[in-house]
This record gives C-alpha cells, sequence and structure tokens, in this order.
C-alpha cells in the first residue's frame, strides 16, 4: 500500500510539472523576453525568442521530471540499508546526473539560439540591463542581512 501511495504521489507530481511546463520551468531566454522593450526587440525577434523558450522550457521539465523520477528512486534503495542495491544504486545517480544534464544543455542551447538572434547592440544593452539588477538585488540581499 505504501509503494502504491508513493507512485501515485509520483504520477501526480510528473503530471502536474508536464502539464504546466511554462509556467514552472523559464529560460534565461525569459529574462531577455522581459527587456523586449528596453534591448529594441523586433517582433520578429520576438516570436523566434518565445519559440526557443518554450522549447527549452518544455525539455528542461521533460528532464527535470525524468531525474525526480530517479531521486525518488533513490532515497527508496538507500532507506532499508539491510536491503540496498548499490548496482541498482549506482545505476539511477548515473540516470540522474545524465537528466540533470539534458536539463543544463536545453538551458545552454536556449542561450546560444538566443543569442545567434540578437545583433552586437542588443546583446550589450541586454548585459547591462541584467548587470544592474544584480548590483540592486545585491544591495537589497546585503540590506536584508543587517
Amino acid at each position: 500500500m505504501k509503494n502504491l501511495t508513493s507512485m501515485f504521489l509520483v504520477a501526480m507530481f510528473v503530471f502536474s510539472i508536464t502539464a504546466s511546463a511554462g509556467n514552472f520551468y523559464k529560460t534565461p531566454v525569459s529574462q531577455l523576453l522581459s527587456h523586449r522593450e528596453a534591448i529594441d526587440l523586433t517582433d520578429n525577434q520576438v516570436k523566434k525568442l518565445e519559440i526557443i523558450e518554450d522549447t527549452a522550457a518544455q525539455k528542461m521539465a521533460d528532464a527535470k521530471v525524468q531525474a525526480d523520477m530517479r531521486l525518488v528512486e533513490i532515497e527508496k534503495f538507500t532507506s532499508d540499508w539491510t536491503n540496498m542495491n548499490g548496482t541498482a544504486v549506482r545505476t539511477l545517480l548515473k540516470e540522474y546526473y545524465e537528466f540533470m544534464a539534458q536539463y543544463k544543455g536545453a538551458e545552454l542551447n536556449a542561450i546560444c539560439q538566443a543569442r545567434a538572434i540578437l545583433d552586437f547592440k542588443q546583446l550589450t544593452k541586454f548585459q547591462q540591463l541584467v548587470s544592474i539588477e544584480s548590483l540592486i538585488l545585491d544591495m537589497e540581499s546585503e540590506l536584508a542581512l543587517r
């Protein structure tokens, strides 16, 4: 009964993540799109970037779901040390990190594709905006610690 409940919860988690992948998985391209006016993106560029964002978000969601499933299995196998199958755990760990590499690869691929769409002036302006935002966040977190 416990295994059935665990499997049901994992299935619900997988379904909820994949059903709303666009809402949870944002790539750095979403940050770029949020500055569309400031960096003077054309409508054509916005359309291309939105396609890149949607594709990357879906790939990231798929990889994350698979990685999370492996992590649940790893936790299940390692919770009982007397009957633990070390080979299975190592295999699951390898698969987990392969899916996490796919996740990061989708994110990096989206960045490379987005860079190819922008011109040098737009890239420079975006980098300046992001640098200013990170400085503000650093100052806010520093103030919060005081």
